[in-house]
């Protein structure tokens, strides 16, 4: 008998399991639905425009939806629910006339008929982004710098010739900052070909955007020299001879010794360079403690740290940070991101130095200050040594 019972069971839920199941409306036909009343407004946004409208008094309405094309030819749609009285229409990259149609939807999943409204976009992120794109000359190499006031989340594809004359991909960047730059080095000082083409969430591209004469110049770049730098104390400057540290290892060429202020020197730690003559700079490298195990991204490793020049002239600037001028605002990244612990990656990164570009408008300068805001896990602070990168241009 309990075998009759198992074979009915299973009987049973296999017929259950392979019945179709059939999607139906949310509540029978209640005849097609009234259509919206289109408020007229001005509501531009950038790439697209609110509609504003009033929906009918009907009891089973769900759903307000627009289908529209956008300059590209792409169709898309947008809706909104019947709580609110306007929705979004995006994705465009021009300021012509368009239009889009609205529907009402109703339980049963029935459409009104359409309303036609025409409206115009306000210019989109893309093309603010596109319009203040900057290509110049860098050290090395070049520098791209652009705005995206609305934060607006684009994809920079950045490209340069190869020799057989082709553009090819140097690298891709997703961003949504609203102010950035980027430099490409290892270039030699002779005219390249450079461009960059941003494109969107919807599709849109604006084109390869090249430089106002279509090649650049890299310019020349050295690392300075450190037979005529020193590292040097000036008033509000912390002891960096504590422990195995000396202030004079930073510029030593040995990554191996350090330098190394006290306990509870940081934030605020400062350290003073300099370069023994006037220089344009182009970047800074520096090298985190190496000799120690977790060394590069613990302890007493900067993490935050800014860059000041001196606007004194003559040899020995002072110590009154009134008149040193910020020049860069610098964070040593993990490559892998963790909250803790080290990968490979993160190790061989440390090794090879953080590079940090400084601005390419950035006057010739003899002085270099440096103030330790952040460190990985300490109240004191070391570091192994510091390159810096330009030329004399004598």
């Amino acid at each position: 008998m309990k075998r009759i019972y198992f074979y009915l069971i299973a009987g049973a839920v296999l017929c259950f399991s392979c019945a179709e199941k059939e999607i139906a409306p949310i509540s029978g036909s209640s005849g097609k639905p009234e259509k919206v009343e289109i408020i007229p407004s001005d509501s531009m946004i950038p790439g697209g425009a609110v509609i504003h409208y009033k929906i009918p008094s009907m009891n089973d309405i769900i759903e307000i939806k627009a289908v529209y094309t956008l300059s590209n030819g792409q169709v898309r749609e947008s809706s909104s629910s019947f709580y609110t009285s306007h929705m979004t229409i995006d994705g465009y990259n021009d300021t012509d006339e368009h239009e889009a149609e609205i529907y009402t939807i109703n339980r049963a999943r029935e459409m009104s008929d359409p309303v036609t409204v025409r409206f115009r976009p306000g210019e989109s992120s893309l093309n603010k982004a596109a319009k203040s794109m900057q290509i110049v000359g860098d050290f090395g190499g070049v520098n791209f710098s652009w705005r995206n006031p609305d934060k607006a989340m684009l994809i920079y594809e950045f490209y340069t010739e190869n020799g057989y004359n082709e553009m090819v991909t140097m690298d891709i960047l997703s961003s949504k900052s609203d102010s950035t730059d980027i430099a490409f080095r290892g270039y030699d000082p002779v005219p390249c070909k450079f461009a960059v083409n941003i494109r969107d969430n919807f599709g849109n591209s604006s084109g390869m955007i090249y430089p106002e004469n279509e090649y650049v110049v890299p310019l020349f770049e050295i690392r300075l020299d450190k037979h005529i730098q020193r590292t040097m104390t000036v008033a509000g400057d912390v002891s960096w001879d504590n422990w195995e540290g000396r202030l004079a290892h930073l510029i030593d060429d040995d990554v191996l010794t350090v330098i190394h202020s006290n306990n509870n020197t940081v934030p605020g730690a400062s350290i003073t360079l300099d370069l023994g003559k006037k220089a344009k700079l182009s970047r800074i490298k520096l090298y985190a403690r190496q000799h120690v195990d977790h060394a590069i991204y613990g302890n007493g490793s900067f993490q935050i740290f800014e860059v000041y020049s001196s606007d004194e002239e003559g040899d020995s600037p002072s110590g009154d940070w009134s008149t040193w001028t910020l020049r860069k605002v610098c964070t040593v990244i993990k490559p892998s991101g963790a909250s803790s612990g080290e990968t490979a990656d993160d190790i061989a990164a440390g090794k090879q130095g953080f590079d940090f570009s400084l601005p390419i408008d950035m006057p010739k300068v003899r002085y270099l200050r440096f103030k330790v805001l952040k460190v990985w896990g300490n109240t004191y602070s070391h570091a192994a040594e510091l390159n810096v990168y330009g030329n004399y241009d004598e």
